[in-house]
């Protein structure tokens, strides 16, 4: 700008030259070059102090020869500075005004600036106009190339930091640029220069290799983004995981540049594959559960059948009442066991989620008393009253899980009853309506017992624990019977809870969520109803059974109803002997099935006799199964059976199954 005031200066033959920057009112001088080089840049004026107020005014080129003998001469410039030639023209950057370029001396002209020079102000006042607009330009650039590079800065140190590298491929010069992240995560030095090539060169060979050069092709071709995980090998050989963005640039429909993320994920992916490694474990280790509790129950009921069923057999002989005690001192013990083992698969069952609710509707007062009659003689036997007040839930109907309701209030009632000596049990309920079509039921049971301290009662639901280690000495039980409850009320959306005093008695509240039914609606019947000793004689039962004791049992069952039956060993036998169904005189009027079988299971015989073209597909199937799960159940009607029996089996629940049949 000087090197242009000076040719100013050179060509005017003035001795004074100014760029000045004018806003508003206020004149700042930009650049000057001056006789004693004192008028120095940022010195201001008033701009009605200056020849450039007139300048500005007419917004062209303006000179003065001889300001002493003109109008202008009371101007404040020339009373003060005493200025008597000047020529200046406006500056104008981008379209604004910016100042003026002027020129001037203390001597007057000869005579008046001619129009050659008028045009060479002007010609200047351009030329710094544009220069003044380039060095605004240049400015602005380095300022943002200051700015970018700060952004530049802290992307870096925020990628140090979350440890995400970027890079970029420009397709316009072929250049790839990776950050530091992206190097340090490569394992290579700070000048590594990464192309295309050596860049794609980094990822695993084969599928890695293959995927991300179709990403990257596919990006150039179509545009678009992608994302991925894939493996890398660094320069130093170590195998890792990285996360893969990349996005494209378009500039005109034509992608020319790429611009992605770069993340090391190892210890994510290696910990997810841990944890995918630990979950199939626990899948197994579930399956190999459910495998166990399975075997274990069919094993350990298996016996118990033949146990239980002898001693049902051996009560309907003639006895002596010596031998009568004995007998029921030996059924007592053996349905006691019984109870221990369905208490024990109970709690893993619900522990493991394997337990399924039923929704059924039932009369909720005839289940209720049906489950207190079964605790009369033993409260009787103690001397203790039973009370029922069960008024609030008369003629009530409600849909629920009849089998785990009678299992919660028997739990509740045997626990009051363990515990207490003398006085008496109460049993109530109360049914509290919720939004439309639900309840909660809950079911009181107080008794006048030992009692419980604070600290036996928060132990009291946990799994096989007891008040104290005296409790199991003195009464018995694993200690599980509560805590099914609880888990069982929890199930059933609800919860149980007790308060006690110690040697006064407690009472427990047991809380489950039911669906009331519509008025119009009644109950279903118990799936088996106590045997109405209808007359079985014309039966024909074919029993398909391979434990030999369970035979004998099963066998003695249908003799005291004069019923007449074959025994087979397994499918393959059963199979065989329902293909002369045909030719038979005395056909089979129903089958009892085994589940579990050598040669051929209950299951695949129950498909096969399915399949047959006679009246032998559609004979009534009664699975005898020693698996308690839920899913048995399931399985057993998924196969083609007809109903279900647990082992042991009941006399009466056989009897019944077989006149629904008969």
């Amino acid at each position: 700008m000087v090197a242009l005031l000076q040719l100013g200066v050179d060509y005017f033959q003035l001795e004074m030259g100014i760029i000045s920057h004018i806003e508003d009112e206020l004149y700042t001088v930009s650049y000057a070059i001056s006789p004693a080089n004192d008028l120095l840049s940022g010195t201001t004026f008033d701009l009605g102090d200056t020849y450039c107020v007139h300048t500005l005014a007419t917004n062209q080129a303006l000179s003065f020869y001889h300001a002493g003998q003109s109008h202008i001469a009371q101007h404040p410039c020339y009373l003060n500075l005493g200025l008597e030639s000047y020529i200046g023209a406006p500056i104008v950057v981008e379209g604004k005004r910016f100042g003026t370029i002027n020129f001037s001396a203390s001597a007057p002209r000869n005579q008046p600036f001619s129009t050659e020079e008028l045009s060479f102000i002007e010609l200047l006042s351009h030329w710094v106009g544009n220069e003044i607009a380039r060095h605004e330009k240049l400015a602005l650039l380095k300022e943002q190339q200051k700015l970018m590079a700060r952004q530049q800065d802290i992307l870096e140190q925020m990628g140090q930091v979350a440890g995400v590298g970027a890079w970029e491929l420009d397709l316009v010069d072929g250049k790839l640029y990776w950050s530091s992240v992206m190097k340090d995560i490569h394992e290579v030095d700070q000048d590594f220069v990464p192309d295309l090539v050596n860049g794609l060169n980094f990822y695993k060979e084969g599928e890695n290799q293959t995927r991300i050069t179709q990403c990257v092709r596919r990006l150039m071709d179509h545009g678009g983004n992608f994302s991925g995980e894939f493996e890398i090998v660094t320069q130093k050989g170590t195998p890792k995981w990285a996360a893969v963005k990349g996005k494209a640039e378009l500039d005109g429909g034509k992608c020319v540049r790429l611009v992605g993320a770069f993340q090391d994920i190892t210890e994510q992916v290696n910990s997810r594959e841990q944890l995918e490694h630990r979950h199939k474990e626990l899948s197994l280790a579930l399956e190999a559960r459910s495998l166990f509790l399975a075997n274990m129950s069919h094993e350990i009921r298996t016996p118990i059948n033949g146990v239980l069923g002898m001693l049902q057999i051996l009560d309907a002989s003639s006895l002596d009442n010596e031998q009568r005690r004995f007998l029921g001192l030996a059924k007592d013990s053996a349905t006691s066991l019984l109870g221990i083992i369905n208490d024990i698969l109970d709690f893993t069952k619900i522990d493991s989620g394997k337990l399924a609710l039923e929704t059924v509707p039932i009369d909720l007062n005839q289940v209720l008393n049906n489950c207190v009659d079964i605790f009369n003689p033993h409260a009787k036997e103690k001397s203790i009253q039973l009370v029922k007040q069960l008024e609030n839930t008369q003629g009530a109907s409600i849909i629920t899980d009849p089998t785990r309701l009678r299992q919660i209030c028997a739990n509740l009632l045997s626990n009051a009853l363990k515990f207490t000596h003398q006085g008496q049990v109460n049993i109530a309920t109360e049914l509290t309506l919720l939004k439309k079509g639900k309840a909660t039921l809950t079911i009181f049971v107080k008794d006048s017992g030992v009692g419980m301290t604070q600290e036996q009662q928060a132990l009291l639901f946990s799994p096989f624990s007891q008040a104290d280690v005296s409790t199991t000495r003195k009464f018995g039980g694993t200690g599980l019977g509560l805590s099914i409850t609880r888990k069982l009320c929890q199930l059933m959306s609800g919860d149980v809870s007790v308060k006690s005093v110690l040697n006064k008695g407690s009472v427990f509240s047991a809380q489950i969520e039911v669906g009331i039914m519509a008025k119009s609606v009644h109950p279903a019947e118990p799936e088996l109803a106590v045997s109405q000793s209808r007359d079985l004689s014309g039966l024909h039962v074919l029993v398909v059974e391979d434990n030999e004791i369970n035979q004998v049992v099963i066998g003695e069952m249908l003799k005291q109803r004069q019923i007449t039956y074959d025994i087979v060993n397994d499918g393959l036998e059963a199979l065989a002997i329902l293909e002369d169904e045909l030719s038979s005189e005395n056909p089979y009027t129903l089958i009892l099935m085994d589940c579990q079988m050598p040669n051929m299971d209950g299951y695949q015989t129950t498909q096969h006799i399915r399949q047959f073209s006679s009246h032998v597909a559609t004979i009534p199937i009664i699975a005898l199964t020693a698996n308690a799960l839920s899913e048995e159940r399931d399985k057993c009607f998924a196969s083609g059976m007809s109903e279900y029996l647990s082992k042991p089996v009941d006399q009466e629940n056989l009897y019944a199954v077989l006149e629904k049949y008969s």
